[in-house]
């Protein structure tokens, strides 16, 4: 799902797309809310027997941090997106593009680092 929220957005972004379907939009932006919280869920639920041990592993900490980057950018994709149904983004300034791009790279970087740190973990 994430991918393909990305690829849209990639899609907008380089002009592929002039704007984007507000339905799917928000379709894909409650599913990936759905399966964060989701892991988010079954995560504390499988890590709180190890929790004394966790929180002093330096990987599971980055974890976290990624984890938390994520649902913070979730809420900020949330009030962004919107402008990507509407407008083009050629037709955006720099100063409404930048929160749009900053907020993208947040979202890979915070997703592929989650995953990155959770295979340190070994576990």
């Amino acid at each position: 799902m994430i991918f393909l929220a990305d690829h849209q957005g990639l899609s907008w972004i380089r002009g592929k797309r002039e704007t984007l379907d507000l339905k799917r939009v928000t379709l894909y932006h409650r599913l990936i809310w759905v399966g964060l919280v989701g892991m988010i869920t079954t995560g504390g639920i499988m890590a709180w027997p190890l929790s004394s041990y966790l929180v002093t592993v330096p990987a599971f900490l980055l974890k976290m941090a990624f984890v938390v980057t994520l649902f913070i950018n979730g809420l900020v994709i949330g009030h962004l997106v919107k402008v990507a149904t509407e407008r083009s983004f050629a037709s955006l300034s720099w100063r409404e593009r930048l929160p749009l791009l900053v907020s993208g790279a947040v979202s890979t970087t915070a997703w592929i680092g989650a995953f990155v740190a959770a295979r340190l973990l070994g576990l």
